[in-house]
């Protein structure tokens, strides 16, 4: 099985870095879901019931084409590509302007593999994000798969441009995977701080 993760990933933080670790180390508690039962299985992850366990032997992650507060497609993957040497077996791709409909090609382009389509929530206002696997409706070889985000893990990638503008590191470490080097959080928050 290999995972689908499309989002804007402006810029990329530890809940999408924590999404695809336990992707890849199989602890990832997610439920899958397809268009008819979307919120029921919102819900159930939200609450903690039965889970998938399908091992995922990588994560394909689109990187939406648009710039937001400054921050490029370009910043996204430089962000992915440090964290990638953390995490394993990850593809980068990036560009589309619509990273929902780039996972899509994708899939349709690879009709001979089983593919989840991820989406990582944080509580029952992020249920609506779920209808997103609308755009797999065509694809036998896709079923949605979401992930909640543990508990009391309210990171937003607008906090995150917040923090950065403030330059303060304290603030800003908070952001980052635990795994990530002080190097590379310094590396990462100037490209960023130029940026931004």
């Amino acid at each position: 099985m290999i995972a689908l993760y499309p989002g804007a990933y402006k810029p990329p933080h530890k809940g999408h870095f924590t999404v695809v670790k336990k992707l890849l180390n199989g602890s990832y508690n997610g439920v899958a879901y397809d268009i008819d039962n979307y919120l029921q299985a919102g819900e159930k992850a939200l609450k903690g019931d039965k889970r998938e366990s399908v091992k995922v032997s990588k994560v394909v992650i689109f990187i939406g084409g648009n710039t937001r507060n400054g921050i490029t497609p370009e910043h996204a993957e430089t962000i992915w590509n440090i964290y990638k040497k953390y995490l394993g077996n990850i593809e980068i791709v990036k560009g589309e302007k619509n990273p929902m409909y780039a996972s899509s090609k994708y899939a349709k382009a690879n009709p001979n593999e089983k593919f989840y389509a991820i989406t990582g929530i944080r509580d029952e206002d992020d249920l609506v994000d779920l209808k997103r696997v609308t755009t797999f409706k065509n694809r036998e070889n896709v079923k949605g798969l979401v992930i909640p985000a543990n508990p009391n893990a309210n990171v937003r990638a607008t906090d995150f441009r917040k923090a950065l503008l403030s330059g303060n590191l304290d603030q800003v470490t908070d952001f980052f995977p635990k795994e990530v080097t002080r190097e590379d959080i310094l590396k990462i928050m100037k490209m960023l701080k130029s940026s931004i």
